[in-house]
């Protein structure tokens, strides 16, 4: 892993034409051939952990982000954002690859793909490069966190449910206790490879979950005629934060593709990342059309809030679905572990201390995300905020910005046309992250204060 505080040499040398500095990269120095992971992916287990990264509280959300959007409306933004987001993966991963070839080393991460980028950009910016890599990594963990407080959030909600039905009315932290908890034996895995018969049984709990949610959507189906194909536009930026919670999961779609044995075959047309996604968009775009044709204006925060309480059923769906994301958990906190002891801890792995070190990291962790979702457990607010902060700080800004001082020495394009799609990416990434956070951000104040007035 590159250090990055290290100097890069590229600065100091000629300037090289475009097509001069990517025959360059490319043939004095291939990352992907000097990678050595103790325990890598296969290209089957980097897909069923690519599914297992976005496919969760995000699809069952597609329903109420289709109630903001309208039908038509809402089908159409999900294809655009879904060509967005996985253009920026792509754009993102070729930087960091070319940040490994430009420093002539395996694998950097994101924050050090950042700090690489600033240091061989323009003189303006290169004195900001270790705190733009501090920054980025902040990011990558507030938005780890988040999502990780909405998997507590929604696996306690559902199991309340069938608590209240078969027992007294616990209050809904209680539930959360519990489930953090149980997570406490799993979240100690450390090695990515072992988690992978648990993001498969997760992937299966959940489609099993999903395929017999189908009888409830089917049954007693609307005029179509009475559900919208275009709401207000005003209503479109909480479609663009559920939206964008449902197919965005940057910090775990990294990890996966530096862990994996064969990580060429990650990008491509037909590349793990596209295959995936596709798959994801599917079954995106047909709960959210169907959980609204359904359900309407009365559809939940999570489709399964919709179903019936009393029926064995629904309590079976319920049950599965909230195990396979209570089972999701581990593989979106090793994230943030990765941040930590990856890019922070560098060199103390073989140490007396490191592991005791991590397991207390992870501990106060889940501690913490635990705490967050008692406090906050306004699901549909807590979506749209991890939405539209990690849409904009990761999908957008960050490969946008590496790419822009990447290309600074070696030229945009032809009619800059880079440089043109850099500072557009930039531009959306801004504006959707100030409105989008702060709808979000009013919603979550509104709610702490009720919190605070039950206590």
């Amino acid at each position: 892993m590159a250090s990055p505080g290290r100097q890069d040499n590229v600065q100091h040398e000629p300037q090289l034409t475009e097509a001069q500095a990517s025959k360059h990269s490319l043939y004095i120095y291939n990352p992907y051939e000097k990678r050595t992971i103790e325990v890598p992916l296969t290209n089957f287990d980097a897909f069923v952990s690519l599914l297992k990264c976005v496919i969760g509280t995000g699809i069952l959300a597609m329903p109420l982000a289709y109630r903001n959007a309208g039908i038509a409306v809402g089908t159409v933004m999900s294809i655009l954002l879904m060509i967005l987001l996985t253009y920026s993966i792509h754009l993102l991963i070729s930087g960091m690859t070319e940040c490994c070839r430009r420093r002539k080393v395996p694998q950097v991460s994101m924050p050090e793909a950042v700090q690489i980028a600033y240091e061989v950009g323009p003189n303006c910016v290169r004195c900001f490069g270790y705190v733009a890599g501090l920054f980025t990594s902040c990011i990558l963990v507030i938005g780890q966190f988040g999502l990780c407080t909405i998997y507590l959030v929604f696996v306690a909600k559902n199991f309340k449910e069938i608590g209240d039905h078969y027992w007294q009315d616990f209050n809904e932290r209680y539930y959360v206790l519990v489930a953090c908890i149980l997570l406490l034996p799993i979240f100690m895995i450390r090695r990515l490879k072992y988690l992978v018969p648990l993001n498969l049984a997760s992937n299966c709990l959940l489609y099993v979950g999903f395929a017999v949610i189908m009888y409830y959507l089917f049954r007693g189906l609307p005029d179509p005629s009475t559900r919208h194909l275009a709401k207000e536009p005003e209503n479109w930026i909480i479609f663009f934060g559920i939206a964008a919670f449902s197919l965005t999961a940057v910090g775990s779609m990294i990890v996966v593709e530096a862990n994996m044995a064969q990580p060429q075959s990650y990008l491509g047309f037909c590349g793990v990342l596209n295959l995936a996604v596709f798959f994801i968009l599917l079954s995106n775009t047909f709960f959210g059309i169907m959980g609204y044709w359904r359900y309407g204006d009365r559809v939940e925060a999570s489709i399964t809030l919709n179903i019936p309480r009393n029926e064995i059923l629904s309590q079976f769906v319920k049950i599965v679905i909230a195990l396979g994301i209570f089972l999701s958990y581990p593989l979106n906190g090793f994230v943030v572990m990765t941040v930590i002891f990856s890019d922070y801890a560098s060199g103390t792995e073989h140490s007396k201390c490191h592991h005791l070190c991590e397991y207390i990291v992870r501990i106060c962790f889940l501690g913490l995300t635990g705490l967050v979702a008692i406090g906050v457990p306004n699901l549909a607010a807590l979506t749209e905020l991890e939405g539209a902060f990690s849409l904009s700080n990761l999908n957008l800004l960050c490969p946008a910005l590496i790419d822009l001082f990447l290309n600074y020495s070696t030229g945009y394009g032809k009619f800059k046309w880079k440089l043109i799609r850099d500072i557009v990416l930039i531009v959306i990434g801004i504006i959707f992250g100030t409105v989008g956070c702060g709808v979000a951000v009013k919603q979550l104040i509104d709610d702490f204060r009720q919190t605070i007035k039950d206590i």
